[in-house]
C-alpha cells in the first residue's frame, strides 16, 4: 500500500519549476560538500525515534537527487554505490514523487507495489518500507526529502508522519536561520528578489499616499520626510524577512509538544521549549518595531522632555537581550558618576541606540560583550559602544569597518535636499546591520548630533553617539 502519489498542479512549466529550484540550492549555498550539523542531527535523531535503520536528507539538482546527510546506509550494504557516491539519478529515486507533489509518500511494502517493485531501490538496494516528507524554504518551494527506509515491510503511523515532517520543517527553518546571519547574502539576495513585499512598492505606495491631496498636501512633506520614510520601509522589508524564520521555529516547535511525540518531557523537549521560548521573543521584539516604524510619520518632530538615560539604556538593552543571546552575545551597561537626567527627544534617543546596538550585534562575530557606556563633555552627551572578545580583543569586528566607514562617510545631510531618490536606491542592496546604521545616522542627525566611527586596528574601533543637550 502506497499514499498520497500525485503531482500538484499549478501554470507554471516544469523548467521554470526546476529553475527555481536550482537557484534556490545554489543560493542557500547547499551545492557545497560542506558538512551541515543540523542537517546530521535530523537523520540521526529521526532514526533513532522511530527505531529504524536508514534516514536521509537530500536534494533534488538537475538530473540527479544528492544526499546531503545520511545515517544508516550500510544497512543497504556494506560500501553500497549509494553510501560511496552519495548520488542517484532522479527517475531511480523515491523522492522524486514526493518533491515533485509537495506531499510524503508511504511505501507500506514495495514488493507489493506493481509501481515500486520493479525501482532499482528496491531490486538493487533491498528497500522494502519506505517513508519521505518535502522539504521546504521559507518560500514554500520543495528543493529536497526527508526519507527513511527499511528493509523489511514495516507500517507507519500517522504520529511517525508528522513527527518526520515536524523535523523536516525544523531542521531547513533552523538552517534558513543560520544563512541569515552568516557573512554570505546569497540567500538574502534570493529572498529579496522573491519577496512581493519590497521597499520599491512600499515606497511607491508612500509617495502615492502623500501626494493624493485628499489625504494629504504634498506641500507639506518635505525631502526629509520622504528620505525617512524610505529608509523607514527598507527597515520594514528587513525585519519581516527575519521574522518568518523564528515564526516556522514556534509553529514546528509547539506542534512536536502538542502532539506528545517525546512523551513526557526530557530533554530533547526541554530544547524545544527553549528554542519556542528565544524565537517567540524575537518575534514579539520584531513585531514591535514594525508597529513603531509604521507611525513614522511624526519622526521630523522633536519633543524635549527629562530623560533618565540609565534607565533609558536599561530598556534598550533589555529590548535586545533575548536578540543578542541568540547571537551568543552579551550586553552591559555603564555610566559616569554625576548627572544622569537630561533633556532630550526620548523615544528618538532611544531610537538611535536601539538601532546601533543592532548594528554591532548583527554585525559582530559571536561570542563578544557590547558595552554602552554613557557620559557627558560639556553640553554635549557621549554614548560609546564597542565590542570586547575573549580571543578576538576589543572593537567592532575588523572586516566591518571599511563597510561602516563607507556609509558613515557618504552620509551627508545636504544629501537630504539633493539626490535622495538616487541616494536610497543605492542603499537598497545594503545588509540589515547597514541599513540600521543609516537609521541610527539619521535620528542622530535629526536631534542635532552625529554618529562617529573612531579608533585604529590597534586599540580597535567604537561606534561614538554625540548629541547636544538641550538647555
Amino acid at each position: 500500500m502506497r499514499k498520497p502519489l500525485f503531482c500538484i498542479w499549478n501554470n507554471e512549466s516544469i523548467e521554470l519549476r526546476e529553475n527555481q529550484r536550482n537557484l534556490a540550492i545554489q543560493n542557500l549555498n547547499l551545492i557545497s560538500e560542506r558538512i551541515i550539523p543540523i542537517f546530521d542531527e535530523a537523520t540521526q535523531t529521526v532514526a533513532n525515534s522511530l527505531n529504524i535503520p536508514v534516514c536521509c536528507l537530500g536534494f533534488l539538482l538537475g538530473e540527479e537527487y544528492q544526499l546531503k546527510s545520511v545515517y544508516g546506509l550500510s544497512n543497504l550494504g556494506l560500501m553500497n554505490d549509494l553510501a560511496k557516491t552519495r548520488k542517484i539519478e532522479r527517475q531511480n529515486t523515491f523522492a522524486t514523487h514526493v518533491i515533485d507533489s509537495h506531499n510524503y509518500l508511504v511505501i507500506e511494502n514495495t514488493l507489493c507495489d506493481p509501481f515500486f517493485s520493479q525501482n532499482i531501490l528496491t531490486q538493487h538496494y533491498g528497500i522494502v518500507s519506505y517513508l519521505g516528507v518535502p522539504l521546504t524554504i521559507f518560500n514554500g518551494l520543495c528543493i529536497g526529502c526527508l526519507e527513511v527506509i527499511d528493509t523489511t515491510a514495516r507500517k507507519f503511523t500517522l504520529q511517525d508522519i508528522n513527527f518526520l515532517m515536524i523535523t523536516a520543517r525544523w531542521c531547513v527553518a533552523e538552517y534558513e536561520r543560520n544563512e541569515l546571519i552568516t557573512p554570505h547574502n546569497n540567500f538574502i539576495k534570493y529572498c529579496n528578489n522573491y519577496q512581493n513585499f519590497s521597499s520599491d512598492i512600499l515606497i511607491d505606495n508612500v509617495e502615492n499616499f502623500t501626494s493624493s491631496p485628499s489625504l494629504i498636501s504634498s506641500n507639506n512633506i518635505n525631502d526629509s520626510e520622504k528620505y525617512i520614510r524610505q529608509l523607514s520601509f527598507q527597515l520594514l522589508n528587513k525585519l519581516t524577512q527575519k521574522l518568518s524564520i523564528p515564526l516556522t521555529s514556534v509553529i514546528g516547535m509547539s506542534s512536536v509538544l502538542k502532539q506528545e511525540i517525546y512523551g513526557k518531557l526530557n530533554s530533547k523537549q526541554l530544547e524545544y521549549l527553549q528554542i519556542i521560548h528565544d524565537s517567540g521573543q524575537e518575534m514579539v521584539t520584531l513585531v514591535d518595531e514594525i508597529t513603531k516604524l509604521a507611525n513614522i510619520k511624526t519622526e521630523i518632530n522633536l519633543e524635549f522632555v527629562p530623560v533618565d538615560l540609565e534607565n533609558l539604556g536599561k530598556q534598550v538593552i533589555k529590548s535586545l537581550e533575548t536578540f543578542a543571546v541568540s547571537r551568543e552575545h552579551s550586553l552591559r551597561l555603564s555610566i559616569e558618576p554625576g548627572e544622569k537626567i537630561w533633556k532630550l527627544d526620548r523615544e528618538k534617543v532611544k531610537k538611535t541606540l536601539y538601532y546601533l546596538l543592532i548594528t554591532i550585534i548583527e554585525g559582530s562575530r559571536t561570542g563578544g560583550e557590547i558595552q554602552i557606556h554613557i557620559s557627558q563633555k560639556m553640553q554635549t552627551l557621549k554614548i560609546n559602544c564597542w565590542v570586547t572578545h575573549p580571543w578576538l580583543g576589543d572593537g567592532i569586528s575588523f572586516e566591518k569597518i571599511n563597510a561602516y566607514e563607507c556609509a558613515l562617510k557618504n552620509y551627508d545631510s545636504s544629501l537630504l535636499q539633493n539626490n535622495i531618490d538616487k541616494k536610497t536606491s543605492s542603499q537598497n542592496s545594503y545588509e540589515y546591520d547597514l541599513i540600521c546604521l543609516l537609521f541610527s545616522t539619521y535620528l542622530a542627525h535629526l536631534q542635532g548630533g552625529n554618529i562617529s566611527l573612531q579608533g585604529s586596528p590597534e586599540s580597535g574601533y567604537r561606534f561614538i553617539i554625540s548629541m547636544p543637550i538641550s538647555k
